[in-house]
């Protein structure tokens, strides 16, 4: 239950495991969100020790699925060196070389810190270094101008199954590129029976071009920019962030954004300034959630990295109100118009808290997209709603065993209310009559 003293931080922060959080990670869970297992570096039998835990801590469970991402099976070198010549293939094992790759073209390495070009191509790809740098093995190998297959592969099937079981809140889907993709996914998922909400990862450039009908189909994004900045020209990258956000606050869909949020606190205690300024920025654009990930898998101060990024949140916050984008709804729906009515009522009346029941958390989602400064408390009787809920900003979830009739709802608001605030006005959204699926009431109450 939330009480009348607590100091809530509005977005919401998303950690990676990993080995440098595995000493602290009993200490993590007082700061964080939700935690994210990148399928990439780990596995479901280590993945099973922390669910219990997790499940108790009401923490939300996002998989990251594996997917084809490109990466170096075996190396002949440590390092490569400007000007060097190789071949990928026998010098350098790769997992896929697509089919459609040409002479001139780009490869990169390690989120594009190593950069190579294709000189010839036939049995193997001959190709020379243009910027050198360590290389090992895992290390992620991006062909800008390649094709990828995207079908879905065996182990992402079996983990995807693992996550349904276990009721992972959410899936992460790499390197998506079209809606069929994620159609995909939620029709393997909807196979197992599963109630996954489906994250898009957008990281390629035919990703953005069809990021309309993906965020269409999907349930929220991922800003991944790592493999973004490698596939499109590094500069673009503010530009790019801050029109999926638009775009997705826009759909009422969750964001994340990820990746060397405060890089440099893989190896020292604290950020740089150019990376506070780009975290505050994230949240002035209008992101539901920040990621950690190089930060609690290898960084030396995980928990540091994790107090810094609330501390951050928490100073924005105060003053998202001057930088905050007006949403228009691109879907004309109940959910969208209940959402619209609350916001006015803030305007107006200046509520202290909204109390909102919710089977789907679609409207507390939708009412977090106006970044008002009233608390949305949430009532949720799906634990993997409830769960879900924690990832979307300014949402406090409270779990209650199930929705009632109206004079119910706003029985157990009152008390909520009462244990939130002193006096005051609150809202409340119902459905009726009960058992409506759909939120169709807005009640103004106070105490």
């Amino acid at each position: 239950m939330v009480e009348k003293s607590t100091e809530y931080r509005k977005t919401k922060i998303l950690v990676t495991m990993g080995p440098s959080l595995d000493g602290t990670f009993e200490k993590s869970l007082e700061f964080i969100d939700g935690i994210r297992f990148n399928m990439s570096h780990t596995n479901t039998k280590h993945i099973e020790k922390y669910l219990d835990i997790l499940n108790k801590k009401n923490i939300a469970k996002l998989m990251d699925l594996k997917g084809n991402k490109i990466r170096i099976k075996k190396s002949n070198f440590s390092e490569l060196i400007e000007n060097q010549v190789v071949k990928l293939g026998k010098d350098i094992l790769i997992s896929y070389i697509p089919e459609c790759i040409k002479k001139g073209q780009n490869i990169l390495i390690n989120d594009g810190k190593i950069k190579l070009i294709v000189e010839s191509v036939e049995k193997d790809i001959t190709a020379r270094v243009l910027v050198g740098g360590h290389i090992k093995e895992k290390m992620g190998v991006n062909f800008p101008e390649g094709c990828f297959p995207n079908d879905l592969t065996d182990e992402d099937i079996k983990n995807v199954k693992f996550a349904v079981e276990n009721e992972f809140e959410y899936i992460a889907l790499s390197f998506v590129r079209s809606e069929t993709d994620i159609l995909n996914l939620k029709n393997l998922i909807k196979e197992y029976s599963g109630n996954c909400s489906v994250i898009a990862k957008i990281e390629t450039k035919e990703g953005l071009k069809n990021i309309d009908e993906i965020l269409n189909h999907s349930d929220g994004v991922m800003i991944a920019r790592g493999d973004l900045g490698v596939e499109v020209a590094i500069e673009y990258l503010p530009i790019i962030q801050k029109n999926i956000i638009k775009l997705a606050n826009e759909k009422g869909k969750l964001i994340i954004t990820a990746t060397q949020m405060l890089d440099s606190m893989v190896n020292n205690p604290y950020p740089t300034r150019a990376e506070v300024t780009d975290v505050a920025n994230a949240i002035f654009d209008g992101t539901d959630c920040l990621m950690l990930s190089n930060e609690t898998t290898i960084g030396k101060y995980p928990i540091e990295s994790i107090k810094t990024l609330d501390n951050i949140a928490r100073v924005s916050e105060n003053d998202i109100s001057k930088y905050k984008q007006e949403i228009e709804f691109e879907e004309h729906s109940i959910y969208s118009g209940i959402a619209y009515a609350v916001e006015a009522l803030s305007k107006k009346l200046n509520p202290k808290i909204v109390i909102t029941p919710t089977t789907s958390g679609k409207t507390p989602l939708r009412i977090s997209k106006f970044r008002f400064n009233s608390p949305i408390i949430a009532l949720a009787p799906e634990n993997i709603v409830f769960r879900k809920l924690r990832l979307v900003w300014g949402v406090i979830p409270i779990k209650i065993d199930e929705i009632g009739d109206v004079d119910e709802v706003l029985e157990i608001s009152k008390k909520i209310a009462k244990n939130i605030i002193d006096s005051g006005i609150y809202v409340v959204t119902l459905g009726h009559p009960k058992g409506e699926k759909k939120t169709n009431v807005i009640k103004v109450e106070s105490i």
